[in-house]
């Protein structure tokens, strides 16, 4: 810029687009340079612009649980990994929050993380109060929900209605009707809803939201086996799959494979060896195919297991020596690639919890957030 010129005299519709082209935590920054930029950046179609540029570079997003909070990150998602012999990628920090957190389901298509609760301070009080927070790791915005009895929570997106919900289901307790909380109405509350069959959830289960259905694996209260719950977001009518071949897999996730809803299973094998398997359709779980072979001395993050909008399954591990990797697989090719993530270090004691450290693919920052 020459000396004495200033910002005012740059047009507005150039400002615009160079500022779309920065990253969020940059413009989380430039927010404090002037009242013009903030105001550019409440702009409707400057966040539907970033948007659009942040859809066209999806990035890695990576939550590592500390014992001081969490802290996200994020790297590029390498494209075609399985062209190259080797590859490494550097992660960028984005944010940290404090406190004692768990994620219950991550929404990342629209780059809001659920957690499902959150230890706050009282006002005017020594005493801690667990409640949902609903976060944007792009902005570090956050927002308190009213506390749903310690139920876990699954936050799903309506495409219809173009709203958020969170569906909240007792833990271990199937006595308990199911909640339900829409976001973003000015009316922040829960509201029971009728359930055909009665079931609960496990701690540990994720859920997995596909074109306006959430789905996740609850356990029948009468036969004491498991099935997939499915939850139309838009109605808030429960469906299920009940499929004989999930109930003797105790270690599934749910993934959403090229919009369909697909499954990782594992098998343990001799002397602590463990094989995993992609289903691509669970209506179908007779044609799995073998992904990988895990020895005894590696560490395979299964709950953070993820599919690219390109069909490509992704996944964490972490090894005696100490690295860190994102692993690439191809089913059509069946072939593998090895991706080293360098710029933050994740020790041993990290994966004793194989939730403590977590990565999603596709994440593409937005800069809204629900009011």
């Amino acid at each position: 810029m020459i000396r004495g010129q200033t910002s005012d005299s740059i047009p507005i519709d150039l400002i615009t687009e160079i500022l779309s082209r920065l990253p969020a935590k940059s413009i989380a920054r430039c927010r404090c340079v002037s009242k013009l930029w903030t105001s550019i950046f409440d702009r409707p179609y400057f966040t539907k612009l970033f948007l659009t540029r942040s859809s066209a570079r999806p990035r890695l997003f990576f939550a590592i649980k500390r014992a001081d909070g969490w802290c996200f990150l994020t790297s590029p998602q390498p494209h075609s990994p399985y062209d190259k012999s080797s590859l490494v990628v550097v992660a960028d920090f984005h944010i940290k929050f404090p406190g004692y957190m768990w994620p219950g389901f991550c929404g990342l298509n629209s780059g809001l993380i659920y957690f499902h609760h959150m230890l706050i301070s009282e006002k005017d009080k020594d005493t801690v109060v667990p409640v949902p927070v609903i976060c944007n790791p792009s902005t570090g915005q956050r927002m308190s929900l009213p506390n749903g009895n310690m139920k876990k929570g699954f936050l799903g997106f309506d495409p219809i209605g173009k709203q958020f919900k969170v569906l909240s289901v007792r833990l271990y307790d199937e006595n308990q009707l199911p909640q339900v909380l829409t976001l973003g109405t000015g009316n922040v509350s829960w509201r029971k809803i009728h359930c055909p069959l009665k079931h609960y959830i496990l701690y540990c289960e994720d859920g997995v939201c596909i074109n306006g259905v959430l789905y996740y694996l609850g356990h029948r209260a009468d036969l004491w086996y498991r099935v997939i719950v499915c939850f139309d977001v838009s109605s808030e009518k429960f469906n299920f799959i009940d499929e004989e071949f999930f109930r003797r897999w105790p270690r599934t996730k749910l993934i959403n494979y090229m919009g369909k809803l697909g499954a990782i299973i594992y098998e343990y094998v001799a002397f602590g060896d463990t094989m995993m398997y992609l289903i691509k359709d669970v209506k179908k779980p007779e044609q799995r195919q073998h992904v990988y072979f895990f020895g005894k001395d590696t560490f395979v993050v299964d709950s953070s297991v993820s599919v690219t909008s390109t069909g490509d399954v992704v996944w964490l591990i972490y090894d005696t020596s100490k690295l860190f990797y994102v692993f690439y697989f191809n089913p059509i090719r069946n072939t593998h690639q090895r991706v080293e993530i360098q710029g933050f270090e994740v020790n041993h004691d990290a994966f004793a919890n194989r939730r403590n450290v977590r990565v999603f693919v596709d994440h593409v920052e937005d800069l809204n957030f629900i009011k």
